[in-house]
Order: structure tokens, then sequence, then C-alpha cells
């Protein structure tokens, strides 16, 4: 990834593509007239053929894997994963549950690889080509299931794997829950690096620390602090109807802002896929 001492390339990458038609609706549509490059499928989506269709209408998309290790049915059978299930044999209901499982060493490493190995395998099946792999609710950033992401990347092809996550700000004293939390997280991202070989120099992430806030000043005060480099911009746009009627604070409204467009453009920051960064 050696670039001239002065490029800035950046993925703008909208999570959780299939979790809701007003989340599709708005991928789409920040793809198609804003600067989303790129979007990451839920890997535990309902219909895999569904989100193929959808997609095939932004062919210029780039398209990941967003694992989801809580909050649904797993897609490897109950019985092979059971460290990672409830008594209801479902995923735990929220990413704290995951993080609690962890601490207690609770979760079994070949199991996490097989969960993550069945929704990777189920939506390459659909005929998706992932050019990059993702866990829902920064889970990927702890150190074994980053591990664990990494061998089923290797074993997949697939070259990009979010490891990073964005440096403070001043944007985190306004909520400073908000803000240990992420700095929380980027501490487990510099641990799991430590052990991802090949795929521990992915680009610097962004929009963590807002998850699904981000508005238009916001953006532009992101596009202002990239350096030279690599970048992914995380996005968690929703749209309810057409997107002229989107609240003008909303992420949708955000990332199709002409505003937004003239900064990248006057700062010449090139907007890109992940599979155009390897």
């Amino acid at each position: 990834m050696s670039l001239p001492a002065s490029r800035v390339r950046l993925v703008v990458n909208a999570d959780g593509f299939g979790s809701s038609a007003e989340r599709d609706r708005a991928v789409l549509a920040s793809h198609q007239r804003g600067i989303v490059t790129s979007t990451s499928v839920l890997g535990i989506v309902a219909d895999p053929a569904a989100v193929k269709t959808a997609l095939a209408a932004a062919p210029r998309l780039g398209v990941g894997i967003l694992v989801a290790l809580s909050g649904g049915a797993p897609v490897a059978p109950a019985r092979s994963v059971p460290s990672l299930l409830g008594p209801d044999e479902r995923l735990p209901g929220s990413r704290h549950d995951v993080i609690l499982n962890w601490a207690k060493a609770a979760l079994v490493p070949g199991e996490v690889e097989r969960e993550i190995d069945a929704q990777v395998g189920r939506l390459r099946d659909a005929g998706l080509v992932i050019d990059h792999l993702a866990v829902q609710d920064d889970l990927g950033f702890l150190p074994m299931i980053a591990e664990q992401s990494a061998r089923v990347a290797r074993r997949h092809g697939i070259a990009g794997l979010r490891v990073t996550v964005e440096r403070p700000t001043l944007a985190w004293v306004s909520d400073p829950r908000r803000g240990l939390g992420t700095a929380a997280l980027g501490a487990l991202a510099w641990l799991g690096r430590r052990q991802l070989g090949t795929h521990r120099h992915g680009p610097q992430s962004w929009g963590c620390f807002e998850q699904g806030r981000l508005d238009e000043v916001r953006i532009l005060e992101i596009l202002g602090r990239l350096g030279p480099g690599c970048h992914e911009l995380i996005c968690h746009p929703e749209l309810e109807g057409d997107l002229a009627q989107a609240p003008r604070h909303g992420e949708a409204f955000a990332l199709t802002s002409t505003r937004v467009y003239e900064v990248v453009k006057h700062r010449q920051i090139e907007l890109c896929r992940w599979t155009d960064l390897f």
C-alpha cells in the first residue's frame, strides 16, 4: 500500500446493507448521488439472493461483509458454535454480551472462525464478489475476533480487513462516555493488529465515534483532517422515502451534500473502493 507522499485515498463505506429497506435505500442513494463508494452486507441477512439483486443496480459500488456476532440466528449449525450462543441457540442480543463473553474467555476461537466463515461462504455462494471484511459493532477490534477474521479473510482471498480505529479528536470531549468507549476500542484494535500479519495495515478508520450520527459539519471536519495515505469513513445512513425529503441533519443528506463533494474535489481526495487499495 505504498503511495506518493501527498496522495489521499478514501473509502466511504456504508455498513449494514440488507439490515433494513431504509438502510438499503439510503446506501444506494448515497452512492448514486453522493460520495459512498462501498458497502458491507450484513452477514446474517435473511435473503442473500435479494441483496445480490438489489446491488446489481450499483455495479461500481464496492461490496464487503459485515459479520454479525450478535442480534440474530447463526449461519453455522448451532451445535457447531455453542460458545457463541445463548440458551435459545441464538447469537447474543447485544455487543456488550459478546464483549463480556470474550472478557471471560468463554468464546472458543475455532467456533468464532466457523461462524465468520459460514457468513462469508453463504454470501459468496449467492454470487457476491467480496473485497473486504468487517465485524458489526466494532467487535472486530477485539484481538481474538480480529485474528479469526484474518484467518477467514486469507482463506477466501479477501484482501481488505477493518483493523484500525480513528485517532482522538476534540469531538470526544463533548460525549465522554462515547469517547472513552472509542478510546478503548482503539487500544484493543492496536493489540489485535499485532496478530494480523499481512492484514495489519488496513486503512485508517473514521466515523466509529459517531456510530450513525455523522452530519455535514462532522464529515467536513474529517475530510479536513485526512493526511496522506488510505482512509475509511464508516457511515450508517437511513432513508425513509425520497432523498429530497430526508432531514438536513441526517447521514444520507450529509453524504450527498454539495459542500462535502466540493471539499473532496478541492483537496483532490481519491474516492475509491477497498479493492482499489490493494
